[in-house]
């Protein structure tokens, strides 16, 4: 059995999910600065941070490597926290 020093890594995309996740911060700051109808950019700044969220649990924390079972809870806390967030703004704003 090899030590978990001689075991292969997968390679990972790691490149193109930081260019992902730069492009997302340059959209949600874009939206958060005034640019778009008020609930709607904030409703996806929210949907965009929760995108970034799942991105970097998935790929820099290695949930790429980790049972499936737990990548699916985290996958689905990720939904479920941003449809609770999401829920709450729409319906608290008056």
């Amino acid at each position: 059995m090899p030590t978990l020093a001689e075991q292969p890594v997968r390679t990972a995309p790691t490149g193109l999910v930081w260019a992902v996740l730069v492009t997302a911060t340059a959209i949600s700051w874009y939206l958060g600065d005034g640019h778009g109808a008020r609930n709607a950019a904030t409703v996806l700044v929210l949907v965009v941070a929760f995108g970034k969220v799942y991105l970097v649990g998935r790929y820099f924390m290695e949930l790429r490597e980790a049972p499936r079972a737990l990548l699916l809870l985290f996958t689905g806390w990720t939904v479920a926290v941003c449809a609770v967030l999401v829920g709450m703004y729409l319906t608290s704003e008056t």
